[in-house]
């Protein structure tokens, strides 16, 4: 039986969060409940919330469910175990289906499925004709709530993880990344590896592994949505039916601490089997509830990305010639990232990371709208700050298409969000002046301690 939940059900639910390349862009929802026939929301008596909506332009269904687990849950000992979950779902089998008849099954139906684990959430995807979204929640279901374990399964598995393990390390950007997350995070569970360690996945039983899927992947802590070509009434009927028999377990989720600045810069040095250099910078930014993610995105749109990024100023001035560069904003629930890649040749990394940090430093001073230099000036000053906002609603407009980025993107929404009112997010992105992006920039760009990581090719001497 399902019931309707108001405190669900709220103004907040018309900000939700979308995914495009690797920034975050929050877009208005709102847009799409100008009819309210074309969304539903509830949530079942087992604690399972669900959001609806109809998007006829496509004969596709799109169903996303997202559990409140992710790395952040994982301990030293249990690192990778998310990992191992997203794997074995996707493939291994249940209590009625081996893994082989699953994977035919989804492509009998011409499904497109697949799952990704974060930090905070784990969420798993479905792409099909919508004629076929009966088969699209049952088997959703039946691989979420009803796997099968078995140790031989699971160590073929395993062999598959650790393989992406080693691919990983290969990678000089996955590994910088990883580095800096573990030291921006220090002491934080975010600090813990999203694919895990390979001695405990190694070690990795099915008891461990059954014991920590029966306590996070549970109705109450888990968030359906379907967007596509449908009936509201229909899908609803079918939602109660099919999810409405499982049980409660009155399921508390773990809560975490915010991550703490870091007080000291970390440098690492390392080598790798490459032919140019490669520069990683991270600092701590906004986290996903945080009123300075406005102007913290406009400000990566501004210094690292669009067509002609800010941050390269300092480097062409001194000659410092990079073979690419680019630059992230993560809002995680506990706690923001901001990083910078660059790849360059390998004599002028110290170079390139000193004018990089003093420009961070620097960017509370900086230029980023006409309106910030004399009247006489300001027609060839060049506006940062309204190409970075066309870019960021360009992008957000181009990706509300897709039923899928819509569907992830309110799950996402579902069980992260913690403000009752974010309102539209376009329009409080056009509230961003340039004094809010120096002012986040001070906060932020400019602390006194940053993660660096300098990967150089081998000493074959």
């Amino acid at each position: 039986m399902k019931k309707q939940s108001n405190d669900f059900h709220m103004k907040g639910l018309s900000f939700f969060l979308v995914v495009f390349l690797v920034s975050c862009l929050f877009l208005n929802l709102s847009a799409y409940q100008e009819k309210i026939d074309k969304s539903r929301s509830f949530t079942l008596d087992n604690g399972l919330k669900v959001f609806l909506y109809k998007k006829s332009n496509i004969p596709l269904v799109n169903c996303v469910l997202a559990f409140n687990v992710g790395s952040k849950d994982e301990t030293a000992e249990t690192n990778g175990i998310v990992h191992i979950l997203e794997h074995y779902i996707l493939f291994r089998g249940t209590k009625f289906r081996k893994g082989e008849e699953i994977s035919r099954d989804v492509r009998r139906h011409g499904a497109y499925y697949n799952a990704h684990t974060g930090r905070d959430l784990s969420i798993f995807e479905m792409t099909l004709p919508a004629e076929h979204i009966d088969f699209a929640l049952r088997n959703q279901k039946e691989i979420l709530f009803d796997l099968k374990f078995d140790q031989n399964a699971l160590d073929k598995e395993k062999q598959v993880i650790l393989e992406e393990i080693s691919q990983i390390q290969d990678d000089p950007f996955k590994l910088a990344s990883t580095l800096i997350f573990q030291n921006l995070f220090k002491d934080h569970p975010y600090n813990l590896p999203i694919y895990g360690k390979k001695d405990i996945i190694e070690a990795a039983t099915t008891e461990v592994l059954e014991g920590f899927y029966r306590n996070f992947f549970v109705p109450e802590n888990c968030a359906l949505v379907v967007v596509g070509d449908i009936s509201l009434a229909d899908v609803e009927d079918k939602i109660n039916n099919i999810f409405g028999s499982l049980q409660s377990t009155n399921f508390s989720p773990p809560k975490f601490d915010k991550i703490i600045t870091l007080k000291k810069t970390v440098e690492i040095n390392t080598e790798m089997d490459i032919n140019i250099g490669y520069l990683a910078i991270g600092v701590s930014g906004p986290d996903y509830n945080s009123k300075d993610h406005y102007a913290m995105d406009i400000l990566t749109e501004i210094l690292g990305r669009g067509i002609n990024p800010m941050l390269y100023n300092p480097l062409i001035k001194k000659r410092i010639f990079v073979n690419s560069m680019r630059m992230g904003y993560s809002a995680h629930k506990y706690g923001g990232s901001i990083f910078i890649y660059l790849a360059l040749k390998p004599q002028q990394l110290n170079r390139a990371k000193k004018e990089i940090i003093k420009y961070l430093k620097q960017a509370r001073n900086l230029n980023f709208s006409p309106d910030d230099v004399f009247t006489d000036m300001q027609f060839y000053a060049t506006d940062y700050e309204g190409s970075a906002k066309n870019r960021i609603r360009f992008n957000g407009e181009r990706a509300q298409e897709k039923g899928l980025n819509l569907a992830t993107s309110m799950a996402r929404f579902m069980l992260m969000n913690e403000i009752p009112d974010r309102g539209v997010y376009l329009e409080n992105l056009e509230k961003v002046s340039s004094s809010d992006l120096r002012e986040t920039a001070g906060r932020y760009l400019s602390q006194k301690a940053y993660v660096i990581v300098t990967i150089k090719p081998l000493d074959k001497k």
